[in-house]
Protein backbone atom coordinates (compact mmCIF):
# COMPACT_ATOMS: atom_id res chain seq x y z
CA UNK A 1 0.00 0.00 0.00
CA UNK A 2 2.83 2.37 0.78
CA UNK A 3 4.36 1.87 -2.66
CA UNK A 4 1.14 2.76 -4.45
CA UNK A 5 0.71 5.93 -2.39
CA UNK A 6 4.28 7.00 -3.13
CA UNK A 7 3.81 6.43 -6.86
CA UNK A 8 0.65 8.53 -6.82
CA UNK A 9 2.39 11.38 -5.02
CA UNK A 10 5.31 11.67 -7.46
CA UNK A 11 3.21 12.52 -10.56
CA UNK A 12 1.13 14.98 -8.53
CA UNK A 13 4.35 16.75 -7.48
CA UNK A 14 5.45 17.05 -11.10
CA UNK A 15 2.24 18.88 -11.97
CA UNK A 16 3.30 21.75 -9.72
CA UNK A 17 6.90 21.96 -10.89
CA UNK A 18 7.88 25.47 -11.99
CA UNK A 19 10.49 26.65 -14.40
CA UNK A 20 12.13 30.00 -15.06
CA UNK A 21 10.39 31.67 -17.99
CA UNK A 22 12.24 35.00 -18.04
CA UNK A 23 15.32 36.54 -16.47
CA UNK A 24 15.71 40.31 -16.22
CA UNK A 25 18.77 42.39 -15.43
CA UNK A 26 18.52 44.47 -12.26
CA UNK A 27 17.68 48.10 -13.08
CA UNK A 28 20.47 49.38 -10.79
CA UNK A 29 23.52 48.33 -8.79
CA UNK A 30 22.38 47.27 -5.29
CA UNK A 31 18.73 46.22 -5.17
CA UNK A 32 17.57 45.93 -1.54
CA UNK A 33 13.84 45.70 -2.17
CA UNK A 34 11.59 44.32 -4.89
CA UNK A 35 7.81 44.60 -5.20
CA UNK A 36 4.97 43.93 -7.64
CA UNK A 37 2.21 46.48 -8.21
CA UNK A 38 0.32 48.43 -10.83
CA UNK A 39 1.23 45.66 -13.35
CA UNK A 40 4.95 46.46 -12.98
CA UNK A 41 7.95 45.42 -10.94
CA UNK A 42 9.44 47.96 -8.53
CA UNK A 43 13.01 47.95 -7.25
CA UNK A 44 14.70 49.95 -4.48
CA UNK A 45 18.43 50.52 -4.80
CA UNK A 46 20.29 50.98 -1.50
CA UNK A 47 23.30 52.65 -3.12
CA UNK A 48 21.84 55.13 -5.60
CA UNK A 49 18.69 55.75 -3.50
CA UNK A 50 16.34 55.39 -6.47
CA UNK A 51 13.08 53.51 -6.75
CA UNK A 52 12.57 52.14 -10.26
CA UNK A 53 9.34 51.02 -11.88
CA UNK A 54 10.10 48.62 -14.69
CA UNK A 55 8.35 46.38 -17.18
CA UNK A 56 8.10 42.72 -16.12
CA UNK A 57 8.22 41.57 -19.73
CA UNK A 58 11.08 43.66 -21.17
CA UNK A 59 12.98 44.93 -18.13
CA UNK A 60 12.74 48.49 -19.48
CA UNK A 61 12.55 51.23 -16.83
CA UNK A 62 9.13 52.92 -16.94
CA UNK A 63 9.89 55.57 -14.31
CA UNK A 64 12.36 56.39 -11.54
CA UNK A 65 12.18 58.57 -8.47
CA UNK A 66 14.47 59.39 -5.58
CA UNK A 67 13.93 57.69 -2.21
CA UNK A 68 14.59 60.69 0.04
CA UNK A 69 15.67 59.47 3.46
CA UNK A 70 18.27 60.31 6.10
CA UNK A 71 21.80 59.81 4.72
CA UNK A 72 22.81 57.16 7.27
CA UNK A 73 19.62 55.09 6.87
CA UNK A 74 19.91 51.54 5.58
CA UNK A 75 17.15 50.89 2.96
CA UNK A 76 15.78 47.43 3.62
CA UNK A 77 12.62 46.74 1.68
CA UNK A 78 9.91 47.70 -0.73
CA UNK A 79 6.20 46.93 -1.09
CA UNK A 80 3.30 48.10 -3.22
CA UNK A 81 -0.17 48.64 -1.79
CA UNK A 82 -2.77 48.06 -4.49
CA UNK A 83 -5.48 49.13 -2.04
CA UNK A 84 -3.88 52.53 -1.46
CA UNK A 85 -2.05 52.69 -4.82
CA UNK A 86 1.21 53.52 -3.03
CA UNK A 87 4.84 52.52 -3.16
CA UNK A 88 6.05 51.76 0.37
CA UNK A 89 9.79 51.78 1.12
CA UNK A 90 11.40 50.93 4.42
CA UNK A 91 14.66 51.51 6.15
CA UNK A 92 16.53 51.36 9.45
CA UNK A 93 18.26 54.23 11.18
CA UNK A 94 20.09 52.83 14.19
CA UNK A 95 17.47 50.76 15.99
CA UNK A 96 14.46 52.61 14.58
CA UNK A 97 12.57 51.47 11.48
CA UNK A 98 10.77 53.89 9.15
CA UNK A 99 8.26 53.42 6.36
CA UNK A 100 8.00 55.99 3.57
CA UNK A 101 4.93 56.16 1.33
CA UNK A 102 4.94 57.56 -2.22
CA UNK A 103 2.45 57.77 -5.05
CA UNK A 104 3.44 55.67 -8.10
CA UNK A 105 4.80 58.83 -9.77
CA UNK A 106 7.14 59.48 -6.82
CA UNK A 107 5.26 62.13 -4.86
CA UNK A 108 6.09 61.79 -1.15
CA UNK A 109 3.02 61.19 1.05
CA UNK A 110 4.21 60.42 4.59
CA UNK A 111 6.88 58.86 6.79
CA UNK A 112 6.02 56.65 9.77
CA UNK A 113 8.29 55.50 12.60
CA UNK A 114 7.74 51.80 13.17
CA UNK A 115 9.62 51.14 16.39
CA UNK A 116 11.64 53.04 18.91
CA UNK A 117 15.21 52.33 19.85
Amino acid sequence: MKRVLLLLMIPAGLLYAHSVVLTLDAPDTNISGLAWGNDNLWALDATTRFIHQFSPTTGDIVSTFYFDYVESMNPTGLAYSTTLDRVVAGGWLGTNGYVYQYTPDGTFITKTSMCGG
